[in-house]
């Protein structure tokens, strides 16, 4: 296209070009009101104009070339209005059907001439509205008004995509927003149309019934070559409906329902399938819903590779709304290109409530990440005031070994301030490596070793009802006194098992060697194995999917339990007076005897004796001194003497304590769209490794496990199969005849 001033020469077009035409544009003048005629202002000529150029986006670039501001009105004027000419689909450049061999008389305004002419002077170009007319007017109007202003509906993704209507003119912003709109009218009137032409500059769309005249074609605009505009549109469908839908693929699924899986990631198969039949009258198959679901989890959590590499991004975010909290990320390089390894994160409100409100005793455990890149989860979990788990730190490893549990550790360290290791103690299940870096960090703390896995590893070799009996009854002792009882009647019933404890120090295992100062008597790791459980569903999510789902999960627990404090009817939580209340029942079988000076005998109903000091908190049972929770000799001295339980409980189970732990805040994260942009190197996910089969999801369970799945049936361990046609052990009848076949 060139511009051409009047006087200058004339433009030629040849026979072959008959697709192009001059525009002729008056401006800078006025209307003459009798005649209705532009009169006066200047000529520009536009030479070499493609039919499809003309549209409002284009008139406004030959606005701005003539020196007009915007926005204006446009106002165009017809020859020919009687002429017949059929024009080619991939030709129309406008609906009105106009004599190609004339000129287009085109003209616009400023509207109430708010703005000043080039020469600074204002225009005198006033016209009254019943001279010209908008498109808003009546067809007669139309028809017998020489001047139009047009203008053209634009596609609204967000509010037409759920039920399209076309018309000639209508604009959409990209090619693929018209492929969307046209598959969506499919889908929505239930019709089967085919493409029949379809790359960046053309789409025609037909129906697939050969009598069916529906069709729709659009073209780009050549000016800004993105908008596509439909030029023919035949809006009536007189095809059959059918209910077998190439448009419904998985990939289509997966966008229209991914709000579904949002809300509920557990959408079954079943759900899935009627919202289809209802929506579209389809069925659909197992795989398609799997392919869709996996397309919608894409969608929603964002592919694997994409939120590796804004792990700095996702860390820069935590620090900033969580101020104080430890975020550190360790990889390895590939060249310049750093790849993933571990990542740890310590809230700073975890830190700060376990330091001022939770015992100084931490579990630690780690467990498999189901994902596609797979690892370990690290965790470090206290007991808060009401007996219930407390969350300190976390952390995504590669494997779990004595490297990766001695970064974890010195990270943790830090974090909590331990600088003497004599006060605090570790509960754990002899993970692998994790031994031997408790002992370099921290030699001189107590370490303490999970009695139920003790107890699986000792099955394999000892079993019986009776051996796990008696080595609970040592564990749970907790005097040396009455250990020793226990171990001498082990040594009675089996020599082995007796000689394969000895070589397990009892401090780690036994409640007669743990040390008095955490005030809690556990044995087994069941604080680290509930938390396991209750982020379970994150643990086959992405990387940054699975942080976050982990800190919500701390976020709500928070607040939820700020919430509960405030309706607790006693000093102490509720699982605390639940205790104390269990305990009480306890005394019937008990008498006490004062002494004097606070102290009193205590014999129960077996004929063993005890003292109490109820001014010092101690007795010789030693669980009071354990727990800090009066036992039930100590209960008996103080139910007798009309005294207040709780007043004798440790101050670390009172509520003032519960509130300090739970006080901190965790506050929420924006948006990725939102987050902090560090300029780091993105991070590049570790190399992934199939395995062979499909991946395991739920836990192999223990031979002595029960299912939680409400099965009625235990399974056959230790039974002995015997066959009916030889009597031999080993084998069923099944199994015997197949090895009598001898191999060809």
């Amino acid at each position: 296209m060139t511009i051409r001033r009047t006087g200058e020469e004339e433009c030629h077009y040849d026979e072959n070009e008959e697709e192009a035409f001059t525009l002729r544009v008056h401006h800078h003048g006025r209307f003459n009101e009798a005649k209705n005629e532009y009169i006066g202002g200047e000529v520009t000529y536009f030479d070499w104009v493609c039919i499809d150029f003309l549209s409002l986006l284009n008139l406004d670039v030959i606005a701005k070339d003539l020196g007009y501001r915007l926005p204006l009105s446009y106002y165009w004027k017809e020859y020919g209005e009687n002429v017949e000419y059929e024009q080619e689909v991939e030709d129309a450049a406008m609906e009105d059907c106009v004599d190609p061999t004339s000129y287009w008389e085109q003209s616009f305004e400023i509207p109430e001439m708010a703005s000043e002419d080039r020469d600074g002077s204002e225009s005198d170009m006033h016209l009254s509205e019943g001279e010209l007319n908008s498109v808003d007017g009546s067809e007669e109007e139309r028809r017998h008004t020489p001047w139009v202003r047009k203008t053209y509906p634009e596609f609204n993704a967000k509010t037409d995509l759920k039920d399209p209507k076309f018309q000639v003119g209508q604009v959409f912003a990209s090619a693929d927003l018209f492929r969307k709109a046209v598959r969506a009218h499919a889908l929505k009137q239930r019709r089967a149309v085919v493409f029949e032409k379809n790359d960046p500059n053309r789409i025609r769309v037909g129906c697939k019934s050969e009598n069916c005249g529906w069709q729709i074609f659009a073209s780009i605009l050549s000016e800004d070559r993105r908008t596509f505009k439909v030029k023919t549109y035949t809006p009536l469908h007189t095809c059959a409906m059918v209910f077998k839908n190439g448009f419904v693929n998985s990939n289509m699924l997966g966008r229209k329902y991914v709000n579904q899986w949002r809300v509920n990631p557990d959408w079954n198969f079943a759900g899935f399938a009627q919202q289809l039949r209802d929506d579209y009258s389809v069925d659909a198959s197992l795989w398609q819903y799997y392919r869709a679901r996996k397309h919608a989890k894409k969608l929603i959590e964002g592919t694997v590779k994409e939120q590796y590499a804004r792990i700095w991004d996702y860390c820069a975010e935590l620090r900033r709304m969580n101020p104080g909290s430890t975020t550190q990320v360790k990889c390895s390089l590939d060249g310049d290109i750093p790849v993933f390894q571990r990542i740890y994160i310590c809230l700073a409100a975890l830190r700060k409530g376990w330091l001022e409100g939770c015992r100084r005793i931490i579990g630690l455990d780690g467990c498999f990440i189901k994902g596609q890149h797979r690892g370990q989860l690290l965790t470090a979990v206290g007991v808060d005031p009401n007996n219930q788990m407390y969350p300190i730190a976390y952390a995504v490893v590669e494997t779990e070994n004595r490297k990766t549990w001695q970064w974890f550790l010195e990270l943790l360290k830090v974090d909590l301030n331990i600088n003497n290791s004599h006060g605090i103690a570790w509960i754990t299940d002899k993970q692998k490596g994790l031994i031997d870096a408790i002992a370099d960090l921290f030699p001189n703390s107590e370490h303490r070793f999970c009695v139920k896995h003790l107890h699986n590893n000792f099955k394999v070799y000892h079993k019986g009802l009776l051996l796990k009996q008696t080595l609970w009854g040592a564990a749970t002792a907790a005097t040396e006194q009455r250990f020793a009882q226990k171990m001498a009647y082990m040594r009675e019933v089996s020599a082995s098992a007796y000689e394969w404890m000895t070589d397990k120090d009892p401090r780690h295992w036994s409640r007669a060697f743990f040390k008095e100062f955490p005030k809690c008597d556990m044995l087994c790791n069941n604080y680290c194995e509930g938390f396991n459980s209750a982020i379970l569903e994150a643990r086959d999510k992405p990387i940054i999917t699975l942080l976050e789902m982990i800190r919500n999960y701390l976020m709500k627990r928070m607040a939820k339990k700020r919430v509960e404090v405030d309706k607790w009817h006693h000093l102490v939580g509720p699982k605390v007076f639940k205790f104390i209340e269990k305990v009480k029942l306890e005394t019937s079988g008990c008498h006490s005897d004062f002494c004097g000076n606070n102290i009193f005998q205590v014999r129960n109903f077996e004929q063993d004796q005890f003292v109490v000091d109820i001014q010092n908190r101690t007795c010789a049972c030693r669980r009071w001194q354990l727990v800090g929770i009066p036992c039930v000799h100590a209960m008996c001295v103080i139910m007798t003497s009309n005294m207040d339980p709780i007043q004798f409980v440790d101050d670390c189970y009172k509520k003032d304590r519960y509130k300090l732990a739970y006080d901190p805040v965790i506050y929420g994260l924006n948006g990725p769209s939102m987050w902090p942009q560090t300029g780091d190197t993105p991070i590049r996910c570790p190399e992934f490794k199939k395995q062979r089969g499909r991946p395991r999801k739920a836990r192999k369970l223990q031979s002595d496990e029960v299912r939680q799945d409400g099965t009625t049936r235990l399974r056959k361990n230790y039974v002995l199969i015997h066959c009916r046609r030889c009597g031999q052990v080993g084998h069923n009848k099944k199994r015997g005849r197949q090895q009598k076949k001898t191999p060809k």
